[in-house]
């Protein structure tokens, strides 16, 4: 159960991508090999130029992240990522329906410039 992982780190993840390229990946979320069930739960993906700092990107259910799966526990991320090129960071949340709120991945996101535009 998520709510009872006091000790919980998130796992670091570095992106590298294109200017205006998609990102398209998905994430399983299990917790010792048991699905976590993200039923009603809603998933939350901020980049920003550093923490602290105005977003550059936002995304939850429905723009640009979709929730599902056999187990219902698959993240779907699928958006065009149209910010100037540089260094920026990233983390994924999820708040639960019980008030819980978990965050399972963070890291550096890397914007290329892009030549065809």
């Amino acid at each position: 159960m998520p709510d009872t992982m006091s000790n919980f780190k998130p796992a670091e993840l570095d992106i590298e991508i294109w200017k205006n390229d998609s990102w398209m990946q998905s994430f399983t979320l299990t917790l010792d090999s048991t699905p976590i069930d993200l039923t009603g739960a809603t998933v939350k993906i901020d980049i920003k130029k550093q923490c602290g700092d105005t977003t550059a990107i936002s995304m939850t259910n429905g723009d640009g992240i979709s929730v599902g799966g056999v187990n219902n526990n698959s993240i779907t991320v699928n958006k065009v990522i149209n910010i100037d090129a540089g260094n920026y960071v990233w983390d994924m949340q999820v708040t639960f329906t019980t008030g819980v709120v978990k965050t399972y991945l963070w890291g550096n996101f890397i914007v290329s410039q892009d030549i065809t535009q």
